[in-house]
């Protein structure tokens, strides 16, 4: 398991202890499992971009697990409530080429909702990057499910803001930049609490991103497939 994983699941269990703390009767409703993800980076690199992770997708109280997101919700509103959050990413990196420049992995935390509404999930969060590029993260998306026997089918679509000053240290460019995605998660159920997962998105960098010469991608291709049990 790499070291964000490691310290963002150290993170999902604190949640879960916070949780129990204040709510002894809560109990673990969701799923928990092993998985692969791979998750390259806009620059050429050496890094490693695949990995094996803790597949963590519950609630637990008030405290919660979404795959990559981790917070504990602190007021209902809507369909659902105000969150504080943080994420894991593995954006951090160190270059192919000449000067071979490492970049760390960025430590978001903000604020954040997710309303799971009669059309769908709507789901914002805003971001400080407490790591080394202090800059500002909005993530926005929209998934819908679809349910077919066995399987259940999770289309999405989202966009992914960055500030200047994030795409500054992590992509070499002083400018801002939009990134939209789209992207699928299914569900198939094995049997009994079993279940297999894979999740894939594709996400269009930027023109700004782009326009760094290091950058030869159009696009970024993610994904993460997992086995996990189900706890009711």
């Amino acid at each position: 398991m790499s070291v964000p994983y490691r310290r963002w699941a150290a993170m999902a269990l604190l949640c879960m202890g916070y949780a129990q703390a204040q709510e002894s009767a809560n109990h673990l409703v969701g799923d928990v499992g092993l998985g692969v993800s791979a998750a390259p980076v806009a620059v050429a690199a050496q890094s490693r971009s695949t990995g094996v992770v803790p597949y963590l997708n519950f609630d637990y109280g008030p405290a919660f697990a979404r795959i990559d997101t981790f917070g504990v919700k602190l007021a209902p509103v809507g369909y659902g409530s105000v969150e504080l959050v943080t994420r894991a990413m593995e954006d951090g990196y160190r270059a192919s080429a000449p000067p071979q420049a490492r970049r760390s992995s960025s430590l978001p935390l903000g604020l954040g909702t997710l309303q799971v509404t009669p059309v769908g999930a709507f789901m914002a969060n805003l971001y400080r990057d407490l790591g080394k590029s202090h800059g500002a993260m909005l993530d926005l998306m929209y998934a819908a499910e679809i349910e077919q026997g066995p399987y259940a089918f999770y289309p999405q679509a989202g966009l992914e803001y960055r500030s200047a000053s994030y795409v500054r240290y992590y992509d070499g460019v002083a400018r801002h930049a939009n990134n939209p995605f789209v992207g699928l998660l299914v569900e198939a159920h094995l049997g009994g609490h079993w279940y297999l997962v894979a999740n894939v998105r594709r996400t269009w960098l930027d023109d700004s991103i782009r326009s760094n010469p290091a950058v030869r991608r159009r696009s970024l291709d993610s994904g993460l497939a997992a086995l996990s049990y189900r706890f009711d």
